[in-house]
């Protein structure tokens, strides 16, 4: 007489059987994924050093060489002459900076559809040497650059990526190839590969072991279970109510300690404020206060975000309020250097057991309003200034305000004589570092800025609203990775 199997058995044999098969699946998976990740990842990394170097040559004196040298062999040495010298320069630094294993080299299209090596990164040059047997690739992508799987030769099987050379007329001139052995590559990843996928079997058939002593306890005991999951989510759900309230008041008292914008406008008649946290409390804030005759404006962005970031803006607010209300101090370097020392001092960063890093960036702003005179110190945010469609950018100093373990001299004033219509613009990292668009990658300063010349003639309401309007457009479904603060002046 067979017996009927219990639930409990047909549940263990169940969750074994499914683990067996998600085991299976997930290395077989994960080892022809990663593979083509790998070669992915490589080319991704090939085609941006491509493009990187490819900027840094300049392609009429790579025109110049060209036409200097139409037969091989007459280069001896790559200090022989100067300019190929100077050219070769970045491709050795890009050869040894990024460990590459395949010489880089440039080369050139031939009315016969055949290609001219010109430099390389060698110790030797082999200029003008001609490259026959090329891919057909290099034909296709020879204007847009790009990157081409693997392909063989006689010399075995590849990765490339090109990017164009172009000179000051737009025109190609040459490309920049650089290639990997997709051999050698190949090999390593797939003996890294196998040892992660037997360390992951491993781990799958510990947790089924696990997993099937517990199935039977948690059958046996489920309403029990349920009971203290329920109790467990309601005190989750209370904590996080109570967390969430605690957030809530601290972002009043946040806003509290920021200078109203009623308060900031009625100095900067014509000015824009957009602020965006990433999450309910701040890292990223801005300050105003006036001293004599001068309005002082600051875009301050404190290390993390969220409540830590938040703590770290109540102390630079408040330091910031010592300096200029009690000290009476406006010059800007001066403001920097005193709030650096508070900073280093509030948190005992120059103690010996303490050596947190915790400061912040900051840009800040003296303006003189009867003589349109402005002053700016900055640390590691600059000032962008839109004049007559042309972007002037006023450097910061490289170190930040905070960490006493870093070598550094005083903030540096620099005293602008502003011209009426002039916008100037002060801001966080959080816009450019915004992950967005369709292939979820970083807006960019350079975009940044652009999008601040585009827009510098506009009303700051209509500025403001643009601003706002493109950096939700890229972040689309994405989350919001960092604070957002952008402050616009224009002068009337």
């Amino acid at each position: 007489m067979n017996k009927k199997m219990k639930p409990s058995s047909k549940i263990v044999i169940t969750v074994f059987s499914g683990l067996l098969v998600l085991s299976t699946y997930f290395i077989v998976n994960t080892y022809f994924t990663s593979l083509h990740d790998s070669e992915e990842g490589a080319l991704k990394r090939l085609e941006a050093i491509a493009k990187t170097l490819a900027i840094q040559i300049d392609g009429d004196q790579h025109e110049i060489i060209t036409e200097r040298y139409p037969e091989p062999g007459v280069l001896s040495s790559n200090e022989e002459d100067s300019l190929y010298f100077e050219l070769w320069k970045p491709m050795r630094e890009t050869f040894d900076k990024n460990e590459l294993g395949i010489e880089i080299s440039t080369l050139v299209l031939r009315s016969d559809n055949s290609f001219d090596y010109i430099l390389n990164s060698s110790d030797t040059p082999y200029l003008a040497d001609p490259y026959i047997e090329h891919p057909p690739e290099f034909l296709e992508l020879y204007k847009t650059g790009g990157v081409i799987h693997q392909y063989t030769d006689e010399y075995g099987t590849w990765l490339t990526a090109i990017a164009p050379i172009k000179n000051q007329s737009g025109e190609v001139v040459a490309i920049v190839e650089i290639d990997q052995q997709f051999d050698v590559f190949i090999a390593a990843a797939r003996s890294k590969m196998m040892t992660n996928l037997l360390v992951s079997f491993g781990i799958f058939v510990l947790i089924g072991f696990i997993v099937l002593r517990m199935v039977k306890q948690i059958v046996r005991a489920e309403e029990e279970s349920k009971r203290i999951i329920q109790e467990s989510n309601e005190i989750i759900t209370q904590k996080n109510r109570d967390i969430l309230d605690s957030i809530n008041y601290a972002q009043r008292i946040q806003n509290a300690i920021l200078a109203p914008k009623e308060e900031v406008f009625s100095d900067f008649t014509n000015a824009f404020i957009l602020y965006k946290p990433k999450d309910i409390v701040s890292g990223d804030f801005y300050y105003f206060s006036r001293v004599g005759d001068r309005s002082i404006i600051a875009a301050a962005d404190c290390t993390g975000h969220g409540v830590p970031g938040a703590l770290m803006s109540m102390i630079g607010n408040d330091l910031l309020n010592h300096v200029t209300k009690e000290r009476k101090v406006s010059n800007p370097g001066e403001i920097l250097d005193m709030l650096h020392k508070g900073i280093i001092n509030v948190l005992k960063q120059d103690g010996k057991f303490n050596k947190t890093r915790d400061g912040m960036d900051i840009a800040l702003l003296s303006f003189n309003h009867e003589k349109s005179e402005l002053q700016f110190a900055g640390a590691y945010r600059p000032l962008i200034i839109v004049r007559d469609g042309e972007l002037i950018q006023v450097k910061a100093d490289k170190y930040p305000i905070g960490n006493a373990s870093q070598e550094r001299d005083k903030f540096t004033s620099h005293n602008i004589e502003l011209r009426k219509g002039d916008m100037c613009y002060i801001f966080t990292d959080g816009y450019a570092d915004q992950f967005g668009g369709a292939k979820g990658k970083k807006f960019m300063a350079k975009k940044f800025y652009k999008l601040l010349v585009a827009t510098a003639k506009e009303t700051v309401a209509k500025q403001e609203e643009k601003l706002n309007n493109e950096i939700e457009n890229w972040r689309g479904d994405n989350e919001q990775v960092d604070d957002i603060l952008v402050i616009g002046i224009k002068i009337a």
